[in-house]
């Protein structure tokens, strides 16, 4: 019998993928890599490919794919190893479009950086690149000005106070023409501060501001479908204030015919902002996905008042507020197109995080008023009695010890959106239902979910410990 041995072990086949076409092993390679804009998928990963044997070498080499992408750490203005690294990036990617994800967090800091004026000389084939930077070190973009064809994704973010009135965007304007750009994403300041092609963009996946940029942003975007919006500014207590002058002489009234989904969070370090003052100002006659996070200010007349005016909404999600049962009640009743309806509340028992400015608790959305609400009534001569949410397909709640104490009524709920009036097309069957608890269940509570497994309902529990949860 005769091993055959490779006279150089550098030049030895890996197993099987040894005798596979070059094209082939190319391919293989990009699936070893994921989504992921780190280190190790953009930079360590393409390396070791590259270093296993002059094949594998050659076939990474000539994929200029696997170089595309690149996450990097700056430090100090310069650094001849990330230098020579990005060399060797911007080489073997050849004309491939770029996604490029750079970080310069730590001091020292200086007007530009060589990684950056090295990435900018080949700003023609950024198509997805995030910035996080010292603010000074934007200026120094001005060479990509009117070199940005294929930029279809942007994000820049900084850790310096930036405000509009401490800056100039006369010479900001290195991203006002990028004709194929969608995605615009600001960190930590508003992009009111640069000049942005708005009526072209799409999404904004995040903005940290207030109910003034928020406002202007949506007049300046009146294309956008989707945007999420972390509101970082607001009194520590519920304000009853008018809205400030400024805001009612800018933007009286915002009709957005584009918005599609909008997201509305807070930071943890100031979840009690009061938004009362935007929900009058907006009107979204195509909005479909409505999604509140970490909102523990009153939600006031003003809410269902806006809720009235979104015909199209499909999705509701509300995940730790302080929205009272009734006051959602009373939205739902505008929302005869809703589909899908997800009620979250914290699962802490913390006072301290529990307890909101009027001494309620956050877990006040989910009661036995709320399902008693959903359940329907086939039986009233009253045609619009329990017909709330008539299109409801999925539904998913927090189960506190009040709601689980209240297992009857949760059932009884739940069976009464199983059973369907063939004669009436206006009337959905409840499809799915997830339980997030946050306390233990008893195996009662579980059997009588299970047995809802009968009526065709997917019923999925989640886990205690946040799991993905498990069908029963």
């Amino acid at each position: 019998m005769h091993v055959l041995q490779a006279s150089n072990p550098s030049d030895r086949p890996y197993g099987t993928l040894g005798s596979l076409p070059i094209e082939l092993l190319s391919e293989i390679f990009l699936l070893c890599i994921d989504e992921r804009m780190d280190v190790p998928n953009t930079i360590q990963i393409p390396l070791l490919l590259s270093k296993i044997c002059t094949r594998w070498r050659t076939a990474a080499i000539n994929n200029p794919q696997l170089w595309s992408r690149l996450s990097i750490q700056l430090t100090g203005a310069t650094s001849q190893p990330k230098s020579e690294l990005v060399d060797t990036w911007l080489e073997r990617s050849g004309a491939f479009p770029l996604t490029i994800y750079v970080f310069w967090e730590e001091p020292p800091f200086a007007d530009t950086h060589i990684v950056l004026e090295k990435l900018m000389q080949h700003s023609e084939r950024w198509r997805a690149v995030f910035f996080y930077l010292p603010f000074r070190a934007f200026r120094s973009f001005a060479s990509v000005r009117k070199h940005l064809p294929m930029l279809t994704d942007l994000s820049l973010g900084t850790g310096d106070d930036v405000n509009l009135g401490s800056t100039t965007s006369s010479n900001l304007d290195m991203f006002e023409i990028a004709p194929q750009l969608r995605s615009l994403e600001c960190v930590n300041f508003s992009p009111t501060v640069l000049k942005f092609p708005w009526a072209q963009l799409q999404d904004i996946p995040l903005l940290s501001g207030n109910i003034d940029d928020c406002l202007d942003i949506l007049h300046r975007g009146k294309r956008l479908s989707k945007i999420s919006m972390i509101f970082v500014e607001g009194a520590p207590s519920p304000w009853t204030g008018p809205p400030s002058p400024a805001l009612l002489d800018t933007y009286q009234y915002v009709s957005h015919n584009y918005l599609t989904s909008l997201t509305i969070m807070t930071p943890p370090w100031n979840e009690f902002v009061d938004l009362s003052a935007l929900f009058p100002h907006l009107t979204l006659p195509r909005l479909e996905t409505l999604t509140i996070c970490n909102l523990n200010s009153t939600f006031g007349e003003e809410f269902t008042q806006f809720l009235s005016r979104l015909p199209t909404l499909k999705t509701l999600h509300l995940r730790k507020t302080a929205l009272p049962d009734d006051q959602l009640v009373e939205g739902l009743k505008h929302l005869a197109s809703l589909t899908n309806l997800i009620v979250l509340s914290s699962s802490t028992s913390s006072p301290s995080t529990m307890a909101t400015p009027r001494g309620a608790q956050l877990d006040l959305t989910v009661t036995r008023y709320l399902l008693e609400a959903l359940t329907r009534n086939f039986f009233s001569n009253d045609a619009m009695d329990g017909m709330l949410l008539p299109r409801l397909q999925k539904l998913e709640l927090t189960v506190s010890d009040a709601a689980a104490r209240e297992l009857d009524t949760f059932i009884d709920m739940l069976q009464s959106r199983l059973r369907v009036d063939e004669s009436d097309s206006t009337l959905a069957k409840l499809e799915h239902v997830r339980v997030r608890p946050c306390v233990y269940l008893n195996d009662e509570f579980f059997i009588r979910l299970i047995e809802l497994r009968d009526y065709g309902l997917d019923v999925q529990v989640e886990d205690m410990a946040g799991c993905e949860g498990s069908a029963l």
